[in-house]
């Protein structure tokens, strides 16, 4: 089952929005509208592109110095992922997200997860694909949201 301008679209909206770019959000945001996405289908890949935003932030808080003092001093025990849900889009805007904000853990989970759910890798890769695409953009503005 290949992607459709919909879902392409949506998961183009949660990249952007994962790596804070202004124009890429504003640009796929038009788009997504056009391509038929209701508001509830733009709200849930907004939750989803965050979720998994806010989850890479404290994953790569976790990378730092301030894991151990916190595991020597036993005051806090290492943060989950986010379970993201189960249906295919949250899954798809999660793999997209997470490549846009470079977690390669959280990246690995949704992988998994939409692999579970009979997602082809053909269209994991283009899912890859869009992530990278947004990535690239939003390095090269100056125009950060986070």
């Amino acid at each position: 089952m290949s992607l459709t301008p919909k879902e392409k679209e949506l998961i183009s909206v949660g990249a952007s929005l994962a790596s804070g770019c202004k124009l890429c959000a504003n640009y796929h945001f038009k788009k997504v509208r056009k391509a038929g996405a209701t508001d509830e289908e733009i709200e849930r890949a907004m939750a989803d592109a965050i979720a998994v935003r806010d989850s890479a932030q404290k994953i790569m808080e976790w990378h730092g110095l301030k894991l151990l003092r916190r595991k020597l001093l036993g005051q806090e025990s290492e943060p989950s992922v986010g379970d993201g849900g189960t249906t295919r889009m949250t899954e798809l805007v999660s793999i997209a997200a997470a490549f846009a904000v470079n977690c390669t853990s959280s990246l690995e989970k949704h992988i998994e997860a939409a692999r579970r759910l009979g997602v082809a890798d053909d269209d994991i890769q283009s899912v890859v694909d869009i992530g990278r695409f947004i990535k690239g953009k939003a390095d090269s503005y100056c125009c950060k949201l986070i």
